[in-house]
Parts: C-alpha cells; sequence; structure tokens
C-alpha cells in the first residue's frame, strides 16, 4: 500500500493506490502533490495579519485539554495562544497555517503527536524541550535539512518530511525507534545515514534524484519501500531486507527486474512506467500477490505465462499500455485470464 504521505501521483490507468492509515488526513491522488515547490508556499500572497493577533484561539478550551487542532487558522504566531497552560497536552495539529517559527511550543513537554504540515517553516528551532513526541508531521514547509536540533526527540516513531527541500538524508543517528520515515518530493541524490535506523518498517522516497538502490542494508525490518519517479534504472541492494513485503518503483528506468533472491515475503511488486522488455526474476517470490507492469515494452504473452503461471499467489497483474496490449487489444483479456487461471484481477477490472 501507498503512504498516505507518499507523492506520486499515478495516472487513471495505473494501479489504484490504497493509502495506509498511519496519518491523520488525506491529502494526495497519492497522497501529496508532485510539486517541487510545497503546498505553504501558496499561502505567500496572503496578508500575514488576517489572524487576530490579541485573539486567544483557545480561551474556551480547559486547562486539562489532551488534544488541540488549529487547522486552516491563518496563525502567523504562537504567542497569543497561552500554550504553556496545557500542562497534560499529547497532540496539536497546526495544519495549514502561516507559521515561521514555533518556539512557544517548547512548553508542551507532554505532547506526543505534533502536525505542522503546510506551513512557512525553515528550520525545527524550538522544537528539541519535546522529548515525548512520537510522530512529527514537518511536510509541505520550507526545510532544506534535516536539523540536527531534532535530534532530541530520540522517542519519535514517524517523521515526515514530504516536499521540502532537502538534499541530504542526514542527522537521524538518535531515531533508534523509528518506524516510519518520509522524505518524498525532495531533492536527494543519495540514500545514506540510515544505519541508525533498526526499527524501521516503512521508507518512502519518492519523487527525488535517486540514482542507485544503495544504504539500505541496516533496515532488516523494513516491510515498504517506495522510490517512485527517480532515475533508478537496476534493482539492486535488497539483499538485507528479508522482511520486506511491498517494494514501489514505478517512473523509473529499470530494464530488468532483478536482485530480489532475498525478498520472498514480497506481495507487492509495483514496476509500472520503466523499461521492462520481459517479466522475470519472480518465480521464487511465492507470497506475491500484485505484479504492477503498465507502461513498459512487454510483447510476449508466452513470457508472461512463462514467469507468472508458476506465481500460484498471484491475484492482480496490470499490463495494460505494453506492446502486448496494443498488438491485440480485442484478445488481451481473454488471453491473460486463460494464461494465469490464478489470477482474479487484471487492470483496473475483475475477471469473471
Amino acid at each position: 500500500m501507498y503512504s498516505e504521505h507518499s507523492i506520486d501521483e499515478p495516472a487513471s490507468t495505473n494501479p489504484p493506490v490504497t493509502e495506509p492509515s498511519q496519518s491523520r488526513s488525506q491529502d494526495d491522488g497519492a497522497a501529496h502533490s508532485d510539486s517541487d515547490d510545497s503546498a505553504a508556499e501558496a499561502h505567500d500572497n496572503d496578508n500575514d495579519n488576517d489572524n487576530d493577533s490579541e485573539t486567544d484561539l483557545l480561551a474556551e478550551y480547559p486547562d486539562s485539554e489532551t488534544s488541540i487542532e488549529l487547522m486552516h487558522s491563518r496563525l502567523t504566531s504562537l504567542d497569543s495562544l497561552s500554550l504553556s497552560r496545557f500542562h497534560s497536552l499529547e497532540y496539536l495539529g497546526l495544519r495549514q497555517n502561516l507559521l515561521k517559527d514555533v518556539g512557544p511550543l517548547g512548553a508542551l513537554t507532554t505532547l506526543r503527536e505534533l502536525d505542522l504540515y503546510d506551513n512557512r517553516l525553515t528550520g525545527a528551532a524550538g522544537l528539541a524541550p519535546l522529548t515525548q513526541l512520537t510522530s512529527l508531521d514537518l511536510s509541505f514547509n520550507k526545510l532544506r535539512r534535516i536539523d540536527q536540533p531534532l535530534a532530541a526527540l530520540d522517542q519519535l516513531q514517524e517523521l515526515f518530511f514530504v516536499s521540502n527541500k532537502i538534499r541530504r538524508i542526514e542527522n537521524l543517528q538518535a531515531f533508534a525507534l523509528l518506524t516510519n520515515l518520509e522524505l518524498g518530493a525532495n531533492r536527494i541524490r543519495t540514500i545514506e545515514g540510515l544505519d541508525a535506523l533498526v526499527c524501521l518498517e516503512q521508507l518512502y522516497l519518492g519523487k527525488n534524484k535517486i540514482e542507485r538502490l544503495e544504504g539500505l542494508g541496516a533496515l532488516r525490518r523494513l516491510r515498504v519501500l517506495s522510490l517512485q519517479s527517480n532515475r533508478i534504472t537496476r534493482i539492486e541492494g535488497l539483499e538485507a531486507l528479508g522482511q520486506l513485503e511491498e517494494l514501489y518503483l514505478s517512473h523509473n528506468g529499470v530494464e530488468r527486474i532483478e536482485g530480489l533472491e532475498a525478498n520472498g515475503r514480497l506481495a507487492i511488486l509495483d514496476v509500472t512506467s520503466n523499461r521492462l522488455a520481459q517479466i522475470e526474476g519472480i518465480r521464487h517470490l511465492a507470497r506475491l500477490e500484485d505484479l504492477w507492469a503498465s507502461g513498459n515494452q512487454l510483447e510476449s504473452f508466452a513470457n508472461i505465462e512463462a514467469e507468472c503461471a508458476p506465481v500460484q499467489s498471484l491475484r492482480t497483474v496490470y499490463f495494460e499500455f505494453n506492446p502486448l496490449q496494443r498488438a491485440q487489444p480485442a484478445n488481451y483479456r481473454r488471453k491473460l485470464m486463460l494464461t494465469l487461471p490464478q489470477v482474479t484481477q487484471i487492470d483496473a477490472s475483475p475477471c469473471r
């Protein structure tokens, strides 16, 4: 399944996108926008003074409140909110505001979840005192790096940096408990700096500028790896990922399915819109249920039968927009149904 924070936007012809529930709201066509500019910049022409700085929007909340949501409230500052009185606050949602700094948040030492998606933040200064945080969303801001002050947040389990301007994966050494890291739609060229993330289960790096699958050796618990819309030409470097269940590599330049010998738990393999001339390297994937290979250069039904028929777990295949479909559009589905009797869905339609 795709992450709710993933940023790839498949066309209607691509496999359906199913978002997991780890995040609190849904935003994207496959989740977030594919623009390098953050959605926060859409606010740039707004009047920063629209929200009355003298008004405490939380005046009616009791001091014992544990959850506060101030989404799309046009906040430019937190100074008027008297946040320090909330000694039991565990969740604070500040999505889609105009915040440039978050200094007053330092008083909320009981906070466990902080959502700062779509603001104007350029750094993480002020967050270091929030040492009980388990979830932090800094997506759609103006961050250019992963700041060192975040290292104090060593209880984090979920960390979202989608659609910023980050160039390097760095300063993650403190996050040994992290299970979900999202860095889609940034400017990353190299997979690095992940060795300390020994508990990581989901890694999203779609829409970057990554050319090689590397730097993943320490992620032995990884279940979901998403690298759509990068510059990858070869499947490699996955030998240590024995727990991997979902691999998303659509919209790259992959020419062969290879390097999956150690990934016998794979259930979903997405190689949509690559440069594959044939299906290969999947016969040993005894748990594979979904194979998405639309928009490649597949020509042979015989090749599909030879490689896919032995995979008895296979239930859903996408082969549309390949030469084998264009050459025989009237017979395409019927031939696949005869070739792969175990399959229950071909492209977007169930088999009958």
